[in-house]
C-alpha cells in the first residue's frame, strides 16, 4: 500500500502499479485512519469485475457540503480472501457491515459503499437481505445526536417523507437506531443525474438560434416535462399539509429510465408547525446554493423574499411556488435568478426581484412566452399575486406540454402542407407555359383554317387546363392539410399566417377582378386568420407618388364612386402640389386633375391597392417618370390626352378572346374625343376629289358590307360639281362605317398631312386603356353593365339605328373620350393576333400593320348592332382588312 500524498503528487496505484497524479477524484480507501490512492483510469477493470468496489470517488459536485465517503474494500493485493486482516492488521466486522464511526448495521443489511456525505450525515448504498434489493440508508452524523433539534429534524423528514406517495418522491422502507445511537431510515437508491447538471447540459447544447438536443439525449421539451413532474410532487406533498422549504435544482435528480424526484425532504414541515424550527446563523462565506437552516430556512439563490427576511409567519405553500418559480427561471436562462454568495444573495432577494428574465434570456435559445409568464407570476415578490400552490403551476405547465405536443403535431401537419406547395408552383408554371405555347401555335392559325390546323393548339390548351385543374386539386388538398393542422392547435401562428398570406393574394386578386363577393370573402377569411401582420393592409392603405414636367403643378383629388351602378368621380377637394413623394392614400379608384398655369388640365386615374404604392415608375425605371403636362395650344377642342403610365388591360372572363390580365406602361397619346363621323369623311373625301385624286375617293367611299347587294348608287351622293354630299339615309354626326382598314387608315394619313399631327390608328390596347382607365374596370362607366349607358341593340324599342356621336353622354371613360362602349366599333392599327399586340419589358410596342399583310386585323369596341354584354372594354374582334361592315368605322390617335 502507498501512503496518502497531497494533491497534485505522484504515487504509484497499489492495484495496477501504475504512476499517476493524485487529484481530488481519485478513488481511495481509509484504513485505520490512512488513506490510500488509486489509478481511476487502471483500475477501471477492477471496478468493473468487483475486486475494488468499495473505494469512494472522489469529493465531486454532487458531494460539496462534506468529505468524502472512505471505506474498505473488500480485497486489496496480497490479502486474504476472508479480508479478516489487512497489512497484517485485525481488521474487525467486515467493511460490508460498517458505516463511517464503526458501528455495525442492523443484521437486515449489507453495506455496499458510500454515496454522498454532508454536515448533517451520510448516504449509504446497502443490500436489503430480506428482500434482496439494493437501497440507500441515510444516517444521522453522531455529533448531532446531542442536538434535540437535529434529531427532531432528521425523524420528521423520514416521517414526512414516508407519508408522501408518490412516484415524483423518494419512498422510505424503514427507520432505526445504529448500535451507536446514529439514526438511520432507509429509502430507494435513486441513480441518476441532478436537474442542475441536465440543465447546463442542454443550455451548453444549444444557441441563441435555438434549442438543440444535448449529447445525453435531453431537450429543452424534456426539461420542461420534468419540471411539469417536479411540480405536480410538490403539489402532492402540499394537497398533504406538507411544504419542502428548500426546492433547488440540486435537490431534483433525474434517474437513469426518466424518473423525476423531488429529494432531501430535510427541511420539510407540515403547515401547522412552521414555528418549531431552532434558530442558526447564516456566515459570509457559504455559497448562495447550499441549504441553510435556523431562522433562515433553504437555499438562498431559490428562496422567496419572506424567507430570506426571515418572515416565518408568512411561510406557506407559496413559497414553495416561488421556489418552483425559480427554478424555472434557472431552467430558462441557464442560470439562477441571483448570484453571490450566502449573506449577499440574501441582501439582494430582501432587497428587490433578480435581474428580469428578459434580459436574461439575451444570447440564450428563445423561450416560449407561456413559460415566462409563469414565472412571473410564481416568482411575484407579493405573495397574493402568486399562485396560493404548486397546483396551478403543475396544471398550467402540463397544459403547455400538452399544447406544445399538440403543436409539435400540428406542426408536422404543416409540413405536409408545405411540401404540396412546390407541386402547386410547378403545376400553375406548367399551365402558364402550356397557355403561352398555344397562343404562339394558335397565333399562326387563321380563324377559317381547318380543324386539323387547330388541333395542335387546342392540345396545348387542354394540357394548360388539365395542369391547372391538378393545381386547384393540389391546392384543395393544401387547404384542407393546414386546416388539419388547425384542427389539432387552434392557435399554431404559423397556420395562421400561410393562410392569411393565401387569403391576402386571393383578395387582392378578386378586387382587382372587381369579384366584390369573392373579394369579401376573402377579407373576412383574412381578418379571421391574421395576427396583425396584414394590419396596414386590411386597413386599405397605399400611397401616390407623383412628378410632373413642369413641377408645381396643383392636385385635385376625385374619387371614383358607386352611383347609379356607374363609377362617379366625385371631388375629394385639393390633394397637394407635384412632386408628390408617399403621399398616403386610401385604397380606390381615383382620378387626379391636374393643373398648372399655361398648361391644358390633364386627367391622371391611378389605382391605390392595399399595401401599394403607386409610383409612376416606368419599366426599368428607378425615380417616378415625370407626366407631361401639355401646353394650352397644343390639344385641340376635342383632343383628349391620355398620360404614359400603368394601366390593366385584359382579364375579363366575359369578355369574348380577352387577353390575360396584365399590367402595362402605356406611353402617353391623344385620342379624339369621338369617333370620325360622316361629315368629317365627307370633308376628306372631297379633298381627295379637290386635289385631283378622285380615283383615291371613289375607292374609299363607303359601300355596302357584307352580305349586302352592291346598289346602283352609292351611299354618298355626289353633287352637279362631283363633291360628296349626304344622302338621305345619312347623318353628318353619326360615325362613318362601311369603312375597310385600308381606308380608316388613309384617313388618318390624310388628316395628319392636313393638320401636321401624327395621327393613326389606335393600337388595340392603346384604346383599352383610354376606355379603362388605370383600375381595369369592364366598361368605361364602370362595371355594371345597363343599355341607357351606351348606344347597343338593346338600347332602343324600334328600329335598330346608329346615333350621333355626342348622344350617349355616360358613354364616357375616365379621359373623357367618348363612344367607345357602344354605336361603332374601331379598326386598329395592328394585326389581329390571338396572344394580342406585341409587348416588351411591360411596355406596349405600337407596331403597325404592313398595307400589304392580308392577316386579320384588330377590332375593338361595341356597336349599335351588337347585343350590349359585347360592349366590354377587352373583348376583342377581328376582321379582314378589306370587308366592310355596318358597325365598324375609326378613331383617331397620336403618339406625345
Amino acid at each position: 500500500m502507498v501512503a496518502a500524498a497531497p494533491v497534485g503528487d505522484e504515487t504509484t496505484c497499489p492495484v495496477s502499479g501504475d504512476e499517476f497524479v493524485i487529484t481530488p477524484e481519485s478513488p481511495r480507501i481509509e484504513v485505520d485512519g490512512e488513506t490510500y490512492f488509486f489509478c481511476r483510469s487502471a483500475c477501471a477493470a477492477a471496478f468493473e469485475a468487483g475486486r475494488l468496489t468499495h473505494a469512494s470517488q472522489g469529493a465531486g459536485e454532487d458531494d460539496r457540503r462534506g468529505s468524502p465517503t472512505l471505506v474498505l474494500p473488500e480485497t486489496l493485493p496480497g490479502a486474504r480472501e476472508d479480508v479478516s486482516m489487512v497489512e497484517g492488521r485485525r481488521a474487525g466486522p467486515p467493511a460490508h457491515a460498517r458505516p463511517r464511526g464503526g458501528a455495525t448495521l442492523p443484521d437486515r443489511y449489507v453495506h455496499l459503499d458510500g454515496i454522498a456525505s454532508g454536515s448533517f450525515g451520510e448516504v449509504l448504498r446497502v443490500r436489503d437481505r430480506v428482500l434482496d434489493r439494493v437501497l440507500a440508508m441515510k444516517v444521522l452524523r453522531k455529533e448531532l445526536l446531542e442536538s434535540r433539534a437535529m434529531v427532531a429534524r432528521f425523524l420528521l423528514e423520514a416521517r414526512i417523507t414516508a407519508d408522501l406517495q408518490h412516484p415524483g418522491i423518494v419512498a422510505v422502507h424503514d427507520q432505526g437506531a445504529l448500535a451507536d445511537g446514529r439514526l438511520w431510515f432507509t429509502m430507494k437508491e435513486v441513480r441518476g443525474r441532478t436537474l442542475r447538471a441536465v440543465i447546463e447540459e442542454v443550455h451548453a447544447a444549444s444557441g441563441p438560434d435555438g434549442w438543440r438536443e444535448a449529447p445525453s439525449g435531453w431537450t429543452f421539451r424534456r426539461l420542461v416535462d420534468a419540471f411539469a413532474r417536479i411540480s405536480q410532487a410538490v403539489a402532492y406533498a402540499h394537497s398533504r399539509g406538507v411544504m419542502h422549504r428548500d426546492l433547488k435544482p440540486d435537490n431534483l435528480m433525474v434517474g437513469e429510465f426518466g424518473e423525476v424526484l423531488v429529494m432531501d425532504w430535510g427541511l420539510a414541515r407540515h403547515v401547522s408547525s412552521l414555528a418549531e424550527d431552532s434558530l442558526d446563523l447564516v456566515s459570509e462565506d457559504v455559497s448562495a446554493e447550499i441549504t441553510l437552516h435556523g431562522d433562515i430556512l433553504g437555499t438562498p439563490a431559490y428562496m422567496p423574499p419572506e424567507q430570506a427576511l426571515a418572515q416565518r409567519e408568512l411561510h406557506g405553500r407559496w413559497s414553495d411556488v416561488y421556489a418552483l418559480g425559480a427554478i424555472l427561471y434557472h431552467l430558462l436562462c441557464g442560470r439562477a435568478p441571483y448570484l453571490g454568495s450566502a449573506v449577499s444573495v440574501l441582501r439582494q432577494v430582501g432587497a428587490g426581484p433578480p435581474l428580469p428574465l428578459a434580459e436574461a434570456l439575451l444570447g440564450k435559445p428563445p423561450v416560449p412566452d407561456e413559460l415566462v409568464a409563469l414565472c412571473g407570476r410564481a416568482m411575484a415578490r407579493e405573495i397574493e399575486e402568486r399562485y396560493a400552490d404548486a397546483e396551478p403551476v403543475a396544471r398550467e405547465t402540463v397544459a403547455f406540454l400538452e399544447g406544445a405536443r399538440l403543436r409539435e403535431q400540428a406542426l408536422a401537419v404543416l409540413d405536409e402542407a408545405r411540401a404540396l406547395e412546390p407541386k402547386i408552383v410547378e403545376l400553375r408554371l406548367l399551365a402558364a407555359r402550356r397557355r403561352e405555347e398555344a397562343q404562339a401555335v394558335l397565333a399562326q392559325v387563321q380563324p377559317f383554317d381547318p380543324i386539323e390546323k387547330k388541333r395542335p393548339g387546342w392540345a396545348l390548351e387542354d394540357e394548360a387546363a388539365s395542369f391547372g385543374r391538378d393545381a386547384t386539386l393540389h391546392e384543395t388538398d393544401w387547404l384542407q392539410t393546414v386546416h388539419g393542422a388547425l384542427s389539432l392547435c387552434p392557435d399554431l401562428p404559423e397556420a395562421h399566417a400561410l393562410l392569411a398570406e393565401h387569403y391576402r393574394d386571393r383578395l387582392s386578386a378578386a378586387e382587382l377582378a372587381h369579384h366584390d363577393e369573392d373579394a369579401a370573402r376573402c377579407e373576412a377569411l383574412l381578418r379571421a386568420h391574421d395576427r396583425g401582420q396584414h394590419a396596414a393592409f386590411l386597413r386599405g392603405e397605399g400611397a401616390l407618388s407623383l412628378v410632373t414636367d413642369p413641377p408645381g403643378a396643383a392636385v385635385y383629388l376625385e374619387r371614383y364612386e358607386l352611383e347609379d351602378r356607374r363609377l362617379v368621380p366625385v371631388d375629394a377637394g385639393r390633394f397637394g402640389t407635384t412632386p408628390l413623394r408617399e403621399a398616403p392614400l386610401q385604397r380606390g379608384s381615383y382620378r387626379l386633375r391636374l393643373r398648372a398655369p399655361g398648361r391644358a388640365e390633364v386627367l391622371y386615374p391611378v389605382l391605390i391597392e392595399r399595401g401599394v404604392h403607386w409610383d409612376g415608375r416606368a419599366p426599368g425605371e428607378p425615380e417616378p417618370s415625370p407626366i407631361a403636362l401639355p401646353l394650352e395650344d397644343e390639344l385641340g377642342p376635342e383632343d383628349c390626352y391620355v398620360p404614359a403610365g400603368w394601366c390593366w388591360t385584359g382579364g375579363d372572363p366575359e369578355a369574348g378572346d380577352s387577353l390575360p390580365l396584365r399590367r402595362l406602361w402605356i406611353d402617353a397619346f391623344v385620342i379624339r374625343r369621338f369617333p370620325v363621323t360622316n361629315a368629317e369623311y365627307v370633308a376628306f373625301l372631297n379633298d381627295l376629289v379637290a386635289s385631283g385624286r378622285e380615283a383615291e375617293a371613289v375607292a374609299a367611299c363607303p359601300k355596302p358590307g357584307v352580305g349586302e347587294a352592291e346598289g346602283e348608287h352609292l351611299p354618298l351622293p355626289r353633287d352637279a360639281s362631283g363633291l360628296f354630299v349626304m344622302g338621305g339615309a345619312q347623318i353628318p354626326e353619326w360615325p362613318v362605317v362601311l369603312i375597310d382598314w385600308h381606308q380608316a387608315r388613309a384617313y388618318a394619313e390624310w388628316l395628319a398631312e392636313r393638320t401636321g399631327r401624327p395621327w393613326r390608328l389606335p393600337n388595340e390596347l392603346e384604346r383599352e386603356k383610354a376606355a379603362r382607365g388605370a383600375d381595369g374596370r369592364f366598361c368605361p362607366w364602370g362595371n355594371h353593365l345597363d343599355a341607357t349607358f351606351a348606344c347597343v341593340a338593346e338600347s332602343y324599342e324600334g328600329e335598330l339605328l346608329p346615333a350621333g356621336v355626342a348622344t350617349h353622354p355616360l358613354d364616357d371613360s375616365p379621359y373623357a373620350v367618348r363612344g367607345l362602349a357602344g354605336n361603332s366599333r374601331d379598326w386598329c392599327v395592328n394585326l389581329w393576333r390571338y396572344e394580342g399586340p406585341p409587348t416588351a419589358n411591360g411596355r406596349i410596342v405600337v407596331d403597325p400593320a404592313p398595307t400589304d399583310d392580308p392577316g386579320l386585323r384588330a377590332v375593338r369596341g361595341g356597336a349599335w348592332t351588337s347585343a350590349l354584354h359585347a360592349s366590354r372594354s377587352a373583348w376583342r374582334f377581328a376582321s379582314r382588312p378589306e370587308v366592310r361592315r355596318r358597325s365598324v368605322g375609326l378613331r383617331v390617335v397620336r403618339s406625345r
